[in-house]
């Protein structure tokens, strides 16, 4: 089981999104002179990402999953789950947000599932739930797994994350990729705005 932590979730999907606008959006002179300094072309890309999605948005769906599903079954149902990937690690989460978005397409509402339903399927992907297809594929692949957490779930994480490249590489890389956004907050409107409202300059 790949173990992903928040900054390879959040920084990953960021490079993603990112990615996805570079490919549709129209460059203009007006967009890349709006972020001088280092790294300019990717945080007048953020920039731009910024004004078609809300980043806040963005951001919690690359960790919805998780949000829901760890809380669940570690916490709250330990004895029926044993594991924080269940309902919402499976490919119909994503699914039903995708389609819940296209019927309030014409919404604010419908743009923010869209957004999430795109957090969450990276969240998947990043997560390589097809090595588990019981659980990616849940309900039609049958009931879900029970799951075989041992021992303190978060000193296991913390050794894995330490000593695994397959877990601290991806972390180094989202933490690489969310610096943009990052920079751009903080030399723009700050993090009390971005929060309030979403705005990033």
């Amino acid at each position: 089981e790949s173990t992903m932590l928040i900054l390879a979730h959040v920084g990953i999907t960021f490079g993603a999104a990112l990615a996805a606008e570079a490919l549709c959006r129209q460059s203009g002179p007006e967009v890349s002179r709006s972020v001088r300094g280092p790294g300019s072309h990717l945080a007048s890309a953020t920039v731009s990402l910024s004004r078609r999605v809300d980043l806040r948005v963005l951001l919690i769906g690359s960790l919805l999953p998780d949000l829901i599903d760890k809380p669940l079954g570690l916490l709250l149902l330990p004895g029926t789950f044993g594991t924080g990937r269940i309902f919402c690690h499976a490919l119909l989460f994503p699914m039903i947000l995708v389609f819940s978005g296209l019927i309030l397409r014409r919404t604010r509402l419908g743009v923010h599932l869209l957004v999430l339903a795109f957090g969450a399927g990276m969240h998947l992907i990043l997560d390589a739930m097809w090595r588990t297809p019981s659980i990616l594929f849940w309900p039609l692949a049958g009931p879900l797994p029970r799951g075989v957490e041992t021992g303190d779930w978060t000193t296991r994480i913390l050794t894995t994350l330490l000593t695994d490249p397959a877990a601290y590489l991806p972390e180094i890389v989202g933490a690489i990729l969310v610096l943009p956004f990052l920079w751009v907050v903080l030399r723009g409107v700050g993090p009390r705005r971005f929060l309030r409202s979403g705005d990033v300059g």
